[in-house]
């Protein structure tokens, strides 16, 4: 019968007591760690919505305190305040104010005013750097920009720069997918009609009345035609009945030809001589 041969059972080493306290301690690191790092984090949220609270506030600040200035501005510039002092020592003021109030934060609607309190003034230089500055910062106003282009299209007229003037027509007339189309005819249509071009100014009216029945600047479209129809109308009648006098004139003429030609001639008696 064979011999069984028996394993010998192997010993468990022991757990060393060292083992377990460096275990211990390098969890106790871990925690420490992830701690520093959750605190660090919670830190820097902490301090991030501080400084947003902070420049929220002073932001705030900051727009009423321009927004103030600006109202005081607009009450110079319509007159409300100081109403007996000359309008161009309150335009100055406002100027001043607008100035103040742009520093402290930039709004469309003081840079827009400060360019108005220029042209106003009648320096269209200062004017059309105002609106053009308008331009690059608020392009994408829409309720203010169409007033802005006006302006300038107004300034560039008065300081004789005709053809940065009808820049600013074409850009205004592609605004909003071209709602003011009508507005730069008849901007266009007055300039030409003052500087003597009737056929071009002429073009312009006669394309709003055409094209615009329901825009503000129909009806004086419609009475520049009506004018000039007129006009040549009675040019017509006059040169007709110039046509009808000097016929008239002529007929006479022949006439009374045709009258002495038809009259016998009567002889002269002689005259005897004395014996």
């Amino acid at each position: 019968m064979p011999k069984v041969i028996k394993k010998k059972a192997t010993k468990k080493k022991a757990v060393q007591e060292d083992d377990v306290k460096s275990a211990a301690f390098q969890a106790l690191d871990v925690i420490k760690e992830r701690q520093k790092v959750i605190i660090i984090g919670v830190t820097a949220i902490a301090v991030i919505a501080i400084i947003f609270i902070i420049i929220s506030f002073y932001s705030t600040s900051q727009y009423k305190k321009a927004s103030t200035i600006q109202l005081d501005a607009n009450n110079y510039y319509y007159g409300i305040s100081d109403a007996e002092a000359p309008e161009e020592q309150r335009l100055k003021k406002a100027i001043d104010m607008y100035k103040q109030s742009l520093e402290i934060r930039e709004t469309p609607l003081a840079l827009f005013y400060l360019g108005n309190s220029y042209f106003k003034l009648g320096d269209y230089n200062n004017a059309i750097k105002e609106y053009e500055r308008f331009i690059n910062d608020f392009g994408g106003d829409d309720l203010i920009m169409p007033l802005v282009y006006q302006k300038l299209v107004s300034a560039h007229f008065r300081t004789g720069e005709n053809d940065r003037a009808l820049d600013a027509i074409n850009k205004l007339s592609s605004l909003n997918n071209g709602i003011f189309r009508d507005t730069s005819l008849i901007l266009e249509a007055r300039h030409y009609e003052s500087s003597g071009d009737s056929d071009k100014a002429m073009a312009r009216y006669r394309e709003i009345v055409d094209t615009f029945q329901t825009s503000p600047w129909t009806a004086e479209a419609a009475s520049k035609l009506a004018a000039v129809t007129k006009e040549t109308e009675g040019e017509e009648t006059t040169t007709s009945d110039s046509a009808k006098e000097v016929k008239t004139e002529a007929d006479a003429e022949e006439k009374t030809a045709e009258t002495a030609a038809e009259k016998p001639l009567v002889e002269k008696p002689a005259t005897e001589k004395s014996e």
